[in-house]
């Protein structure tokens, strides 16, 4: 079963214009352009998608989502500029059951949430215009192929973050297993980061009560909301892997305040990503439906799994899954 998408089918028609006049269908990997260059995407194939990275997020905590992008890219020929407003979108549904579940367990800075929001929003409209710029950046051609701007910057951006991330996971992995073969604890990191930036007295200087901070640079924390939005905005992933490290190691605040604060301030800032991605017109709203539901039911699998099932084996594999990825990502720019 196919389902056409609107949006993604516009805007392919305008990056690559010949696809407007082929003579007969074209098949990929899980989607049809169609005779007059309409997107039609295999449903199940979605569904199973949105359920494996939903699985992933739900079982690693943070990194399944990266995937979600260069997935509706690679497998469904999703525009990066659709794929990226779409992702924001529904990552504004699993913030929202994220911060539900949190609850009232009263573990949220919104005090920081508010300031960190004050520099992510001016980052995600920069990354949000980034992709305008990009989008207009129309194409050229290597070797008879033609490639957009606007394909092979985001395959660029996507694979270096992705790399580094998967290599990070990779040697995390890798040391646990080294650990758990000479049955030594890990040891839990310092934050000596912290201690200095506090020393840091570029005024004005704010207080965060709730993380037990008595003074800090507000040009830090603005600095810390403003990059984690950037990438937001730029590339529809949450930046989480960035905001709660610089949470937890930059501002010192406590593990248990930077997990509620993060999902909070991650849902303000989903909101405004959708918003300057829905008035730029990159917003599928068939996607979003589909892939928020098979999603939420992936998260919740996937951490009922990671209770019984965690092992750093499994987070190499992890690690071997964005590998593979970038390779794909690659494979469809030179295709």
């Amino acid at each position: 079963m196919n389902v056409t998408l609107p949006i993604a089918s516009y805007w392919q028609k305008v990056l690559h214009p010949e696809l407007a006049r082929l003579t007969e269908p074209l098949q990929g990997w899980f989607f049809t352009i169609q005779s007059n260059g309409d997107l039609a995407v295999s449903l199940p194939a979605l569904v199973l998608v949105g359920l494996t990275v939903g699985l992933l997020t739900g079982f690693f905590g943070v990194g399944g989502g990266f995937l979600m992008t260069p997935w509706l890219n690679v497998f469904f020929n999703v525009p990066y500029n659709v794929a990226v407003g779409t992702d924001l979108t529904q990552m504004v549904g699993t913030a929202t059951m994220a911060n539900l579940r949190q609850g009232g367990a009263g573990y949220v800075d919104f005090k920081l949430g508010f300031l960190l929001f004050g520099g992510s929003i001016f980052g995600v409209e920069i990354g949000a215009r980034l992709v305008e710029l990009l989008k207009a950046g129309g194409g050229f051609v290597v070797g008879g192929l033609r490639i957009t701007v606007l394909q092979t910057v985001m395959t660029l951006v996507y694979g270096l973050l992705m790399g580094w991330i998967a290599s990070l996971v990779f040697k995390e992995a890798r040391a646990a297993l080294r650990k758990e073969h000479q049955g030594a604890t890990p040891v839990a990191m310092a934050a000596p980061v912290a201690g200095r930036l506090r020393t840091i007295h570029l005024r004005p200087l704010v207080s965060l009560p709730v993380s037990g901070v008595e003074a800090i640079s507000l040009w830090v924390i603005l600095g810390v909301g403003f990059f984690s939005g950037l990438l937001t905005g730029l590339l529809g992933v949450s930046g989480s892997f960035i905001r709660m490290p610089a949470l937890i190691y930059v501002l010192g605040v406590p593990t248990v305040v930077s997990i509620g604060t993060n999902l909070f301030e991650l849902l303000l800032t989903s909101l405004y990503g959708t918003l300057t991605h829905s008035v730029k017109g990159n917003v599928e709203l068939v996607l979003v439906i589909i892939l928020l539901a098979a999603g939420a039911l992936g998260s919740q699998a996937g951490a009922a799994l990671q209770r019984k099932f965690a092992h750093p084996r499994l987070q190499l594999a992890f690690a071997g899954v964005m590998f593979f990825t970038i390779g794909l990502m690659l494979l469809k720019l030179f295709r």
